[in-house]
Order: structure tokens, then sequence, then C-alpha cells
């Protein structure tokens, strides 16, 4: 898949993420549903670094390479929220406990901010669509 078509599946992911949060936390399928396009959003946002530094003649291999490779690129500011999200979606991907899964939900609108202004500076420079 072109680097095009991964920054508009992204970006469209991005929208339905961003949805899913307009909604109130009391509804347990809300927070489900949050948190499972989280999870889709930052498998698409590692694969879109992975193909954008592939274009920069930089090798990543994994989620944890692609965003410190990113982060070294300067492409983004804080390496540390990005570490963070992959510990998130690792929580939520290999275990579902109420509790863990309202932390990360409130935690998901700073994820959701960093990963729109992620795919707002790739497409910038990398988008031709």
């Amino acid at each position: 898949m072109s680097v095009d078509l991964k920054l508009d599946a992204l970006g469209k992911a991005l929208q339905r993420f961003h949805e899913s949060l307009q909604y109130d936390e009391s509804q347990p399928l809300v927070v489900d549903a949050s948190i499972q396009r989280f999870e889709f959003c930052i498998e698409l946002s590692w694969k879109t670094l992975k193909a954008c530094l592939a274009q920069e003649g930089i090798t990543a291999n994994t989620p944890r390479e692609s965003m410190q490779q990113a982060f070294a690129a300067h492409w983004f500011d804080d390496e540390k929220a990005w570490l963070s999200m992959l510990k998130d979606r690792n929580l939520t991907s290999h275990t579902y406990k109420e509790d863990l899964a309202l932390e990360i939900y409130r935690r998901l609108p700073s994820h959701y901010q960093a990963m729109q202004a992620l795919h707002t500076h790739l497409t910038s420079r990398f988008g031709h669509y």
C-alpha cells in the first residue's frame, strides 16, 4: 500500500476515533468502541510511519523502532507519549480489566491529539492527495 493510501486510511480512522470520543464514558460500549478505534489507529500510525521512514531510506521493522526513528527525524516531539500509546495498546490488546480500560480510555483524547498532529505533519510532508 502506498504512503498516500496509508495516510488516507489513517485520516479516516482518526475521524472515526474522534467520533467515538464525543460520547459519554458512562456507556460501556463507548469505552469499548473507543479503545478498539484507538488500537486500530495506533496500528495504522506505526505502519504509516514505517512506510514514510522507508521513503527516507530509514528501516524500521517494529512499532517501537518506527516511533523511535520518527522521533529522531523530528516528526513529533514527545517520544514518551508515543511509547505510552504503545504500552496502552499492548495492555488493551492482551487483557481486559474494566478499571484498566477506563484508565486508558481517559488518556485517549491526548493520544488522539498526538496521532492527529502526526497525521497532519506526515500529510504535509508525504501526502499527494
